[in-house]
């Protein structure tokens, strides 16, 4: 199976690299191409499975998570710390919607965030496939993009492991062909991407889903980053 996936994914990146001209991302943002990519996982949690191939459009996608300053130029009632302007903030589901669309972006549907997050070789983190703690932004104490080692995903994200969680699109409902049942599926909560400052690392992995309510995070700390369509 191992083999068999290797093998994809190498076709996988020669469909990607052929034939796609690189746009010039808008500040602040990457690009990601069209394609396909190994998503979910083997061994996680039972809501990743099936890992599947699955694929996306062509997207920029936010380098960093949006920070507290930035959402007060939309929101000029939102109130913070001087000394915490450019750590990440955290607002309910609405909020992060209403902020994507003010900025003329979206959230990430739940393939957007894990492709952005992963690449195309199924990765198990952002930089790879071996953890180290020193990749890691952990808490709301520190400010965006400095873990000691500053490790960005394949196509240049930084915090999409760690940090704050980050609000995608999506319902939490289940892959198509997972027979697991979950009485949280349905269109009650949102999914979450990032794991946060959960201690246990299996958290932050790219194929990693989480719920929660959209407009009762409560102790969850939960940010954006957003997504723009290429016209």
């Amino acid at each position: 199976m191992k083999a068999f996936l290797s093998f994809l994914v190498l076709i996988i990146s020669l469909q990607n690299v052929i034939g796609q001209e690189k746009p010039s991302p808008p500040e602040g943002m990457v690009y990601v191409p069209a394609g396909e990519f190994v998503m979910g996982s083997t061994y996680g949690d039972p809501d990743e499975r099936p890992q599947q191939i699955a694929s996306t459009k062509a997207f920029f996608i936010d380098k960093y998570e949006v920070s507290n300053a930035e959402f007060a130029k939309f929101d000029p009632t939102f109130k913070f710390s001087p000394e915490k302007k450019n750590n990440a903030v955290i607002v309910t589901w609405s909020k992060a919607n209403a902020y994507a669309q003010w900025a003329g972006k979206r959230l990430p549907t739940e393939k957007e965030w894990e492709k952005a997050a992963r690449g195309i070789d199924g990765r198990v983190f952002p930089w790879g496939n071996t953890y180290d703690n020193t990749y890691v932004v952990w808490d709301q104490k520190e400010t965006r993009g400095t873990s000691i080692a500053k490790p960005a995903s394949p196509y240049g994200c930084y915090d999409m492991a760690g940090s704050v969680w980050e609000w995608t699109a999506d319902w939490y409902k289940p892959y198509p062909g997972n027979k697991v049942p979950m009485e949280q599926y349905g269109e009650t909560y949102k999914v979450m991407r990032g794991g946060s400052n959960f201690n246990n690392h299996s958290f932050i992995r790219t194929s990693q889903r989480y719920y929660v309510l959209p407009e009762k995070i409560h102790v969850y700390p939960v940010g954006i980053r957003c997504v723009k369509d290429i016209d």
